[in-house]
């Protein structure tokens, strides 16, 4: 089985996807490194060695399903959408079991925190991916067009969606959530020690609603109200009427032959 473990940059996906690497590695499933498209870039973290996807396509999960075959399970990291056409496929390989996607998630105005942090360093060392990121206005408009990417993965039948504050403060609860999804049984203690302990996983400010006490209350009102749809069906609560939604109005405009959806669409 493939797993696909998405999530918006700066969101704390890390944590998430190495808390996964864990559950599996002490389940007895080797998480071997099958591709990295971001081995050789720059930017990359020192001593990176992770899954790591970069383009989603029919061929490239394709190919990843079928080097790691029916009797392994290894979770390949991604920030990256798929384009609309995929999602009939993509489902269809999830109810076969021969993939599964977990969607991480986390209050978005921390994400535009962390983004303008990570925008920061990149100035300072003159290259970097977020070095565009220049203030709240641009890391708000990134977060905006990266909530639909995360809305289509996780309205995929069969989904697991974590939320940052419970793979960060509460991962009892996450690793839970993880073996009952992929039905393996972890060693509790060895996926803690590896996941907050020795995994790589870029934990700048771990810190919970970094936004009460950073933002001014003229931000914080500019990006509760920018927000306001996620907050309310994400963060708040996890509606599932809101995925299935999206979901309806994506294979909807699949069969008139229409276009991508948007936000405003699947309010």
């Amino acid at each position: 089985m493939l797993v696909v473990s998405y999530g918006i940059p700066k969101s704390g996906s890390t944590l998430a996807y190495e808390m996964l690497r864990g559950v599996l590695e002490s389940a007895g499933h080797e998480q071997a490194i099958l591709r990295n498209d971001r081995l050789d870039d720059g930017d990359a973290p020192r001593g990176t060695k992770r899954n790591f996807l970069n383009k989603i396509t029919r061929e490239s999960i394709q190919a990843l399903m079928d080097e790691i075959g029916k009797g392994r399970i290894i979770a390949v990291k991604t920030h990256s959408g798929f384009a609309a056409e995929l999602f009939p496929w993509l489902e269809e390989m999830q109810q076969s079991g021969a993939m599964k996607v977990i969607a991480s998630y986390r209050d978005p105005r921390d994400v535009c925190l962390s983004l303008v942090d990570a925008g920061n360093r990149s100035r300072d060392r003159g290259t970097g991916a977020f070095a565009g990121i220049g203030g709240l206005e641009e890391a708000m408009d990134k977060v905006d067009t990266r909530i639909t990417v995360f809305r289509r993965w996780a309205a995929l039948k069969g989904t697991l969606r974590l939320n940052y504050d419970d793979v960060a403060y509460n991962p009892a609860k996450a690793i839970d959530a993880m073996e009952a999804a992929l039905g393996v049984k972890a060693n509790r203690a060895d996926v803690m020690r590896y996941a907050f302990e020795e995994a790589y996983t870029l934990r700048n400010k771990v810190k919970r609603n970094r936004y009460l006490d950073e933002m001014n209350d003229d931000e914080k009102r500019v990006a509760s109200e920018r927000f306001k749809k996620f907050l309310r069906n994400a963060i708040e609560r996890d509606n599932q009427n809101w995925y299935d939604k999206f979901r309806t109005v994506v294979l909807s405009r699949l069969e008139q032959g229409g276009g991508d959806e948007s936000e405003s669409d699947t309010a």
